[in-house]
């Protein structure tokens, strides 16, 4: 009777795997194409149905008030706090929400947690690289007479909106940066391989970004993303949002591009602005190409060198 008992479990346990059905691959599973489906549709519900519908209601709710840019000064305390800061309260939203999914996702990706660690001193470093790399950015539109500065150099606008910008974007590239490298890059390096990984985040990363447009523009956005996740996978999560911060932060707050009333500066087109990008700002110019393709190879030679 034992013997029996024992050769029928090893029949069982010798028994095939189940076929491979349209939600599961044979070991049960849930197919990669699935996950990654289930991934971008929950950013995306809680990008456009909660940021975005989020500034919807606010528009809404100032023009029931009857509130613009042009009488906002004669509004009330608190209606002047709401429009001032309605912007913020929608990127902090959408943040909390991303993290949220971010955590769920990657259990259900089937990776390991913490979902983040401490940034230590690589938040910073990378932070400060990113913003050194758009003053090169700067400097080259700027030696050859290709731009204009609406200040001085000696006269940077630096108020009290500056270090608030600073802290709302980090948040906003963090959330978005933990969904892109420790949901999407971290599982499909799992499951399928770095290469596809960061093809599928240099796109999501590109579609955030809203660098279309321009062609170069869409191509500075695509290389953007793959510095990001040659960075990640170099020096972890904290390098790719520093790098990314400080390189978003310096282009629209320090050299006034989408910065408004909270830049340092403010650079305008006079002329080739294929290499400048002119008035739609140097993200959409070939000094910005060369300088992160020339980041993305030292990278790669970084990872080369490494690996050996």
């Amino acid at each position: 009777m034992s013997g029996s008992r024992h050769g029928a479990q090893g029949e069982a346990s010798a028994a095939p795997l189940r076929k491979d059905r349209i939600w599961t691959a044979g070991n049960g599973a849930i197919r990669t194409g699935w996950l990654l489906a289930a991934s971008l549709f929950c950013y995306v519900l809680v990008a456009v149905g909660g940021r975005y519908g989020l500034i919807r209601a606010f528009r809404a709710l100032f023009d029931a008030w009857g509130v613009d840019s042009a009488n906002i000064h004669r509004a009330p305390v608190w209606a002047r706090m709401v429009y001032a800061w309605n912007d913020a309260f929608s990127a902090l939203v959408f943040a909390a929400a991303t993290l949220l999914i971010a955590r769920w996702l990657r259990r259900l990706w089937g990776l390991g947690m913490p979902l983040v660690q401490a940034p230590r001193g690589a938040l910073w470093r990378s932070a400060l690289a990113g913003v050194l790399a758009v003053a090169l950015v700067a400097a080259l539109c700027l030696l050859p007479d290709s731009m204009r500065l609406e200040w001085p150099l000696t006269e940077p606008v630096i108020g009290w909106r500056l270090p608030v910008a600073a802290l709302f974007s980090l948040i906003a590239v963090t959330a978005e940066e933990i969904f892109t490298k420790r949901v999407l890059y971290d599982g499909l390096d799992k499951h399928w391989n770095a290469l596809w990984a960061s093809v599928v985040v240099c796109a999501v990363s590109w579609l955030t970004g809203g660098l279309a447009g321009s062609a170069v523009g869409i191509l500075n956005g695509l290389l953007l993303g793959w510095v990001g996740c040659a960075l990640y996978s170099l020096g972890g999560l904290w390098t790719s949002v520093g790098f990314v911060w400080g390189w978003r932060f310096a282009m629209t707050c320090i050299l006034g591009f989408g910065g408004g009333e909270a830049s340092v500066y403010r650079l305008y087109g006079v002329s080739e602005a294929l290499l400048t990008g002119g008035d739609a700002g140097p993200m959409h110019g070939l000094w910005a190409t060369a300088l992160l393709a020339g980041i993305a190879a030292w990278t790669a030679i970084k990872k080369l060198r490494d690996n050996k």
